[in-house]
């Protein structure tokens, strides 16, 4: 009897497991994105970062250096309460910048590093960018949970489509700066995303389990911090359509000009 209760408990903690994942996922987008509109419309956060923007460089870099720490060493994500404190350093540091955001004592590493970018884009544009890129987010992790086909036996299929999607964009991308090719950094996008879905794609089946590898089901903030970053790899193309550094941002577009 418990041989065959078993497929039904394990479906149901990697049902829990994933729910949870996903809902951290949406924690963390949603207080990256409340941060980041704060900072635009607060002029003096936006006038700080766009001046000083050194301190989103530092910031980005801390950033990926802690979630390199969280993925190599187990026991700092499952070391309670240190899991949860080093999942908020990898996304929050401690700082006292602007006394005027009390809400916002420690900033994310991730939002921080990202602000350098938003405080220079269009309002709208990266709110509205924002929701399309989650949309797309959520999209892929659909089509990664219910296709048949068990992308997780194909991981090193992937690698190689990867790297050839990193060739074909670094091409393409030379012709935009050199030779100023039409379109071309249209086919360098369309490369990288490529390779980006794929693995938003293989991330949906190891969360949601029942194929050949996935994550163990008490490591949900891996899964979280993973499905983040998918989405931030996403929507940093957004910001190809913001002013150049030396533009002055025009308030008239911030307000008007939503697409």
């Amino acid at each position: 009897m418990a041989d065959i209760d078993r497929p039904y408990y394990y479906r149901l903690e990697r049902q829990k497991f994933a729910c949870f994942a996903y809902m951290l996922t949406g924690v963390f987008m949603f207080l990256a994105v409340l941060q980041w509109y704060f900072f635009h419309i607060i002029e003096e956060t936006n006038k700080y970062f766009t001046k000083n923007y050194w301190i989103g460089i530092i910031f980005f870099i801390l950033s990926l250096l802690l979630i390199l720490l969280f993925i190599f060493f187990e026991d700092l994500r499952f070391f309670t309460p240190v899991n949860w404190i080093l999942a908020f350093l990898i996304v929050r540091s401690p700082s006292q910048i602007f006394h005027c955001i009390h809400l916002f004592l420690q900033f994310e590493c991730v939002v921080v590093g990202v602000t350098s970018l938003i405080v220079r884009h269009y309002q709208y544009h990266f709110l509205i960018s924002f929701l399309i890129w989650a949309v797309v987010l959520v999209v892929f992790l659909l089509l990664g949970s219910f296709i048949p086909h068990d992308l997780t036996l194909d991981i090193v299929v992937l690698v190689i489509v990867g790297i050839v999607c990193l060739i074909g964009s670094m091409y393409f991308l030379m012709l935009y700066l050199v030779a100023n090719v039409p379109y071309s950094f249209f086919v360098y996008r369309g490369f990288i995303l490529l390779s980006i879905l794929l693995f938003v794609m293989y991330h949906a089946q190891i969360i949601n389990g029942g194929r050949f590898a996935e994550i163990r089901d008490h490591d949900y903030l891996l899964a979280a911090l993973i499905l983040f970053y998918d989405f931030l790899l996403m929507y940093i193309f957004t910001f190809q359509l913001a002013p150049k550094w030396s533009d002055d941002c025009d308030e008239h577009k911030n307000k008007t000009n939503v697409l």
